[in-house]
């Protein structure tokens, strides 16, 4: 499209340079035309263009890194959490400050790569390991791809681990989330302050596009036939026709944007619903365990499982009867306290509220 205007600007200048010219004549000027400025023309575009690809990567990981927050993940304490990983006969265990999982080969998937990073995928949610290449040695490497390729998918060749240990006053129950628990969870992740920033700056920048949509039509309106009204003519028409015409757009645009938003929210919900009840269809067959003690939070399922410490935990959001439990990284815990028996599910309370204070929603 910008190629395409720079070249009828090309024609639209020929035709203005005295009097009004012929497609015949067009052909017979092409011998005398100087190619060089339109070549710089369309050299600056494509600088431009390609300059906005190179980019891209960047601006895509601004982005990201303003979705994750700080690299401590979030809290008070910006610096970097340390995080090790364990490759062996068993499957993946990862150590964190307060956190230890565990990941058996059955429910490893794959190894993939590009040129800095390894990406490690599991059947524990949606986000794989990232391994950068450039902390891992070029033996460790190598020895991931082996035991990847050796076990993944497949039965381990070694016991697992042992499990976490409870403690005598742990909460213990099993858990499986229904399509209405999802809701809350998609809801929350619509709703964080990154996406409310990039809904704010879409609508802008609609608002301003959509708006100068009328005086670019008018230009290229004149440009198609510009010996019909000189530019010294024109000029004052344009800026006439725009000061009596601009708010037009603007004002549709503004309540077209307007009525967005006001829908937005129930499209918002109609959409987790709808994801909801997809994700309720694929999830895999089976509870999960979990035990809420002093400590922490034990986790388990088909062999893997995890326990996280209560400073991993950025306080809590309840939605009815569902506990969402933010925890670093932006990541979170369910737990709907339907799962407990009453005199449990008051136990479980008294744990959460004394570990952890309320967050404020997003």
């Amino acid at each position: 499209m910008l190629w395409f205007l720079a070249l009828l600007g090309t024609v639209s200048a020929w035709a203005t340079s005295g009097g009004r010219r012929s497609l015949s004549a067009f052909w017979r000027d092409l011998s005398d035309f100087d190619p060089l400025p339109l070549a710089a023309g369309l050299g600056l575009i494509t600088l431009a263009l390609l300059t906005h690809y190179a980019l891209h990567p960047w601006f895509a990981r601004r982005r990201v890194r303003a979705l994750m927050g700080p690299p401590g993940g979030g809290g008070d304490d910006p610096s970097p959490v340390p995080v090790h990983y364990r490759l062996d006969g068993a499957g993946l265990t990862q150590t964190a400050p307060d956190l230890v999982s565990f990941v058996p080969w059955p429910r490893i998937g794959g190894l993939a790569e590009d040129r800095h990073h390894l990406f490690l995928t599991t059947e524990i949610g949606e986000v794989p390991v990232v391994l950068p290449k450039a902390s891992l040695s070029a033996e460790t490497i190598a020895g991931i791809r082996r035991w990847v390729e050796a076990c993944a998918g497949r039965p381990a060749p070694a016991p697992p681990p042992a499990e976490p240990a409870t403690g005598p006053d742990s909460v213990c129950a099993a858990l499986r989330l229904t399509a209405e628990e999802r809701v809350p969870l998609i809801l929350r992740s619509l709703e964080n302050p990154w996406a409310r920033r990039a809904r704010l700056a879409g609508a802008a920048a609609w608002l301003v596009g959509l708006s100068l949509l009328y005086p670019a039509l008018l230009l290229i309106l004149w440009a198609v036939d510009p010996y019909r009204v000189p530019l010294a003519d024109a000029l004052p028409l344009f800026a006439e026709m725009i000061a009596s015409d601009f708010w037009k757009p603007a004002a549709i645009t503004a309540v077209v944007i307007a009525g967005f938003f006001a829908v937005h929210a129930y499209a918002r919900r109609w959409f987790a619903v709808d994801l909801a009840r997809r994700l309720e269809a694929e999830a895999p067959p089976g509870e999960a365990e979990i035990a809420i003690g002093e400590t922490g939070i034990v986790t388990a399922k088909d062999g893997a499982h995890a326990h996280l410490g209560w400073p991993l935990f950025r306080g809590r959001v309840q939605a009815g009867d569902l506990m969402i439990l933010p925890m670093r990284w932006d990541e979170v815990l369910p737990v709907p306290l339907r799962i407990f028996e009453p005199e449990a599910r008051a136990r479980a309370e008294a744990l959460i509220d004394r570990h952890l204070p309320e967050a404020r929603a997003r």
